[in-house]
């Protein structure tokens, strides 16, 4: 089975091409994280009212596709794993990641999760997608994103054929230098000072459509009334980041202070 986690909708759209090129069913986590589990700041599970569906046959391998936050498997994706040890253990576990530039020491991290769930580590495909975190970075224009993404879609493809034939994956070793740095010391302050909500908001362009509401996969976004009367977004501090809010925003109304202002939007 594969499984994504996305944001601007990098690791669906390869999450589709695993699926349909491996012949495995697809699910959405962003979906399920939604209906069904609760989360702290975005980042630790609290609760959760389902358990992980998994595929009947056992020796079924599961395919996790999510974005790299902080050189690293995002915190949530690795807490709802790590939950789910039970379901987990002894399962054939790969993943498959994408970054608008590097993977830093993401692998030590999903060896050291299959430990804790003691599970079989299959494997990490690194694969780079047209960057998406407005909050900090410049976003490639039209003609380098499609590059990028035709790039990705081949090496999703070459690492769909390791998964049907039971091969193990390995990441690029140009992708992840600077591991300790990247993945040890920066991502924890990356957490700590910077992934936090009360930067965003809606300016004068927002029509309330309400898109960034329904698309949070946290339920961090509620629609209110402003000074105005007009229907806004307001976040709680239940963020992750993941930025599909403002990728997907049809009017770009939403920004992050000012970090994101006259940047280019990106979603597939």
């Amino acid at each position: 089975m594969i499984y994504y986690f996305t944001g601007s909708g990098n690791s669906r759209h390869l999450a589709k091409l695993l699926a349909r090129e491996s012949g495995h069913e697809l699910f959405s986590l962003n979906k399920f994280f939604k209906d069904n589990c609760n989360f702290h700041k975005g980042r630790e599970l609290i609760a959760c009212g389902k358990t992980l569906p998994l595929p009947e046959n056992k020796d079924e391998a599961l395919v996790f596709v999510h974005p790299t936050y902080g050189w690293r498997q995002p915190r949530l994706v690795t807490s709802f794993l790590t939950a789910h040890a039970d379901q987990l253990k002894h399962r054939q576990l790969y993943f498959v990641a994408t970054a608008g530039s590097g993977f830093g020491g993401s692998e030590k991290y999903l060896r050291r999760l299959c430990q804790t769930v003691n599970a079989d580590y299959m494997g990490l495909a690194t694969i780079l997608m047209p960057e998406n975190y407005t909050a900090m970075f410049a976003i490639p224009d039209e003609t380098e994103a499609e590059h990028l993404i035709n790039r990705g879609e081949v090496k999703a493809k070459n690492a769909a054929l390791l998964i049907k034939d039971g091969a193990r994956l390995k990441p690029d070793p140009e992708l992840c230098k600077w591991s300790f740095l990247l993945s040890t010391v920066i991502n924890p302050l990356f957490y700590k000072f910077f992934v936090k909500s009360r930067n965003f908001y809606a300016d004068d362009r927002c029509d309330s459509c309400r898109v960034c509401e329904l698309i949070c996969p946290l339920n961090c976004i509620t629609m209110k009334k402003n000074d105005a009367g007009k229907l806004r977004p307001q976040w709680s501090d239940n963020c992750t980041h993941c930025m599909a809010c403002i990728n997907h925003c049809p009017t770009q109304a939403i920004e992050y202070g000012k970090a994101s202002h006259n940047k280019r939007r990106h979603h597939i």
